[in-house]
């Protein structure tokens, strides 16, 4: 697999209810419906979670791709808590890429490779100082969480705090900022079930009322809520 796609997930949810945990990363989706009809969807970076009723869905194949690592057109940050059809972003070649997909759809392996090889051709990569400026901001927010502040994570990299903070947000499509609050979040949830305050502070929060608030404002509810299943469904 290329090695700017984070994750692949290969199977349809089979959860009743679908969470979409806020993620700086955008995702390219190929799904078929029951009646056999096929689509390939861009998802841009989504600053809030989603909760929606799991749809009855045959084949759903998700390449995570890697923050900053795609030029994308249009750009990141205009596709910021958006899904687009792929076509709208690269013309009749995705309907028809839709179509041939549908060969794959007992072999969901060989559609994400498919799938892969064709987003290669189609998107060139960064430049190698910029992807490298990107990677290496990435890594320490998600590193250093709550520790590392924008202006020291500039000046680690050798740029100004300005710069930094224009090209992450023109590659990512949020300000580092955000990201890292993504990051937080995504933290807690993967440290579900220990005791609050430990995990605020694993999580590099400053205390358990610091992750509450930040939790209930990018997940829509509170972390007990969350926990219990007590989601806001999407009526779209």
């Amino acid at each position: 697999m290329h090695p700017w796609i984070e994750s692949v997930t290969l199977r349809p949810a089979t959860t009743p209810i679908t969470v979409l945990p806020p993620d700086p990363a955008a995702t390219i989706v190929w799904r078929m419906t029951p009646a056999g009809e096929s689509d390939v969807l861009v998802a841009g970076p989504r600053t809030t979670a989603a909760y929606h009723v799991t749809k009855d869905l045959p084949v759903c194949v998700r390449l995570r791709i890697r923050p900053g690592h795609l030029v994308l057109a249009p750009p990141t940050d205009e596709l910021v808590d958006r899904t687009v059809p792929l076509a709208d972003v690269c013309g009749s070649s995705a309907r028809s890429l839709a179509e041939d997909l549908v060969r794959y759809r007992d072999r969901p392996e060989q559609a994400a490779e498919f799938l892969g090889d064709y987003l290669c051709r189609r998107f060139p990569r960064r430049s190698a100082g910029r992807a490298d400026l990107v990677t290496g901001a990435v890594a320490e927010l998600t590193a250093g969480i709550a520790s590392h502040t924008v202006g020291e994570t500039a000046a680690r990299l050798g740029v100004s705090e300005r710069y930094l903070r224009r090209v992450f947000r023109e590659a990512v499509g949020v300000s580092p900022k955000h990201f890292a609050r993504i990051a937080r979040v995504r933290t807690v949830i993967g440290q579900a079930g220990r005791p609050w305050a430990e995990t605020a502070a694993y999580a590099g929060y400053s205390d358990q009322s610091h992750l509450i608030a930040d939790f209930r404002s990018l997940m829509r509810v509170t972390p007990q809520a969350f926990a219990a299943g007590d989601v806001p469904l999407s009526t779209c």
